[in-house]
Parts: C-alpha cells; sequence; structure tokens
C-alpha cells in the first residue's frame, strides 16, 4: 500500500519545525492553521520557484483567485496551474505539496467564510510583499523589516485574528508582527548559506557596504567582517524577542494549545540565534542548529506548562540584563 496523502503528511515533508508545534494547538484551530500555514508555503514555493518576476506575479495572483472560488469544482484550469507551478519548483518536498493541492485546498473551502476570508486577506498580503521584493532590493534594516512583515508578520497577525474569533482573546497585533518578524529574522541568518547558493540575499545591502557578497562565505580574511555583519543581524533580530515573549505572556488559560504552539518556537528561535552569535559556521562549516536534546527539553517543559509568566519575566529579565551589559561594554 502506498502512503496516505493527508494534509498533516504535507506537513511532515515541508516543515519540520510547524510539523512539531501545530499538532499542539487547540482543536478549534488545529486544522485551520495548518491549512493556513501549506497555502502560505504554496505561495513561497513559487516566491522561491525559477520562474521570472511576471511569471511569479501571474501565479500568486492566480492562486489568490483560487482560493475565492467557492470549491474545488468551481475552479478552471487548478491542473494548468500545477502544471506550471512545479515546471520551474526547486524543492522535491514542495513538488508534492503543488501535487496535491487539491486535498489542501478541499479542506480550506470546508472552513467558515469568515475564516476563509481572513485566510484570504493575510495571503493576498503577504503575496503582494513577496512580488514587491522580487524586484526592489532590501538595502537596511528597515526593508528588511518591512519584508518580514510581509512574509511573517501577517502570520502573527491572522494568527492573533483567528485567536479573537475562535476563543474571543484579545491579543496585541503589534506585538504579533514583530512575534513573526522574530521567526522570520532567524531563518533569514541561520539559511544565508543555502539562499547564496541560490542567488538570493535576504540581509540589508548596506552591512555589505561595496564588498563582493562571495567573499564573505569563500574567503578566510573575510571572516571578521562576516562574523561583524552577523553579529549584527542577531541584535537586529533580537529586538523584537521582548515584545516575542510579551504577546505570549498575555495568552490565556482558555488557548493553552496556542500559547504552547507560540513558546516552542519563540525559545527555539531564541536558542537559535544565541548559538548562531559570533558563530563562522554561519556561513562555513556546520549547519546550525540546536540539538535535539534542547529542543525536547523546550517542548515537554512547554507542554507541562513550566514556562509561567514568572518563568518568562525571569527569562526577559536575564535576556535584558545581557544586553545591557554588552552595550555598556560596547561604549567603553
Amino acid at each position: 500500500m502506498g502512503t496516505k496523502i493527508t494534509n498533516k503528511y504535507l506537513l511532515d515533508l515541508v516543515s519540520r519545525s510547524f510539523a512539531l508545534t501545530i499538532p499542539l494547538l487547540d482543536k478549534n484551530k488545529k486544522s485551520k492553521v495548518e491549512v493556513q500555514y501549506l497555502l502560505a508555503r504554496i505561495i513561497d514555493t513559487i516566491e522561491d520557484s525559477m520562474h521570472n518576476t511576471n511569471d511569479k506575479e501571474t501565479l500568486i495572483t492566480g492562486f489568490i483567485n483560487i482560493l475565492k472560488s467557492s470549491s474545488l469544482e468551481n475552479i478552471k484550469n487548478l491542473d494548468n496551474f500545477k502544471y506550471i507551478v512545479l515546471e520551474k519548483t526547486i524543492n522535491d518536498n514542495d513538488k508534492i505539496l503543488i501535487e496535491n493541492i487539491d486535498l489542501v485546498l478541499k479542506t480550506f473551502f470546508g472552513f467558515d467564510s469568515h475564516i476563509k476570508n481572513m485566510s484570504i486577506s493575510y495571503l493576498n498580503e503577504m503575496g503582494y510583499g513577496m512580488i514587491y521584493y522580487q524586484d526592489h532590493s532590501i538595502n537596511n534594516f528597515e526593508d528588511l523589516n518591512d519584508y518580514c512583515y510581509y512574509v511573517a508578520g501577517t502570520v502573527g497577525v491572522y494568527l492573533t485574528e483567528l485567536t479573537r474569533a475562535l476563543d474571543n482573546l484579545s491579543l496585541d497585533k503589534e506585538k504579533a508582527k514583530k512575534f513573526g518578524r522574530f521567526l522570520q529574522k532567524v531563518n533569514i541568518i541561520k539559511d544565508v548559506r543555502n539562499d547564496f547558493k541560490e542567488n538570493r540575499i535576504f540581509w540589508p545591502k548596506n552591512l555589505f557596504n561595496d564588498d563582493n557578497i562571495a567573499s564573505y562565505f569563500q574567503e578566510e580574511t573575510y571572516k571578521d567582517k562576516a562574523i561583524e555583519i552577523l553579529n549584527k543581524m542577531v541584535d537586529n533580530a533580537m529586538d523584537d524577542f521582548e515584545d516575542t515573549i510579551k504577546y505570549i505572556m498575555e495568552i490565556e488559560k482558555k488557548a493553552v494549545g496556542y500559547r504552547h504552539f507560540c513558546l516552542i518556537a519563540a525559545l527555539m528561535a531564541y536558542k537559535t540565534l544565541k548559538t548562531m552569535y559570533n558563530n563562522y559556521n554561519v556561513f562555513s562549516g556546520e549547519p546550525i542548529k540546536i540539538a535535539k536534546k534542547e529542543t525536547m527539553d523546550i517542548v515537554a517543559k512547554a507542554k507541562a506548562n513550566y514556562y509561567t509568566n514568572k518563568k518568562l519575566e525571569d527569562l526577559l529579565e536575564t535576556y535584558l540584563s545581557e544586553k545591557d551589559n554588552k552595550a555598556s561594554k560596547e561604549d567603553k
């Protein structure tokens, strides 16, 4: 017997981190967040594909229009859409997702219209940002914040709106944006080597001055410069950590699964950032990842409600103290 393809199977294929955390969500949100992630991943697959910018815009716009259909039966040319996307998709697991897009859409079309409209609104905004940055450079940290809002801040706001709709829980949207931005920046730092190999760089251009970016990955003489800009990237990402933790502290017990989901993502990102600071392996050497034991420890403690608000306050206090100490050393 062949493998039964389900949304959970597709999630396991395309994202180990979300495959770990989405099952922890409260039952009323699990399927909706799973599908939203897969829909966002389809847009991301188009962004990362070998299609030219105009074709990417056409495909992303076409996909948003597909989502506005009321059922699979009402979609024209879905097979043609899949064929064109698959033709220039890079990642093999993403190809399996595109091949099984019907399954994801069938689940999506079964949601209430309010949930579907909310989903489409944020996916549309995400797609717009991805298209915009196909032919606009990320020149500085302001541009990076903008890009990260489109690709991940929108996810934070979607989750916040979903929690309000399903749990009657009002969370801070601005903090939600920073939470999404924080997670995205960690990925952008961690994945810089692979992105460079695929001729994409999401780090602000002004960090490199007028240097040949390849030198940072290939020449030992650039090691000190590379670590200097790496640390600037880590510090910039850390700027969103305080509001990320404060966002999580606002999540009440009635949405405990959502709190666990957010906690694990935030703490794993925080650990990863601390591992990357001053670490030239980001550019050359072993891929950066936190030890499996550390991951399992974070997951187990989150599920056991170990991370009370008091524990999170202590974590923030430690972080802010370290930040102040580092700043005072740099001022001397």
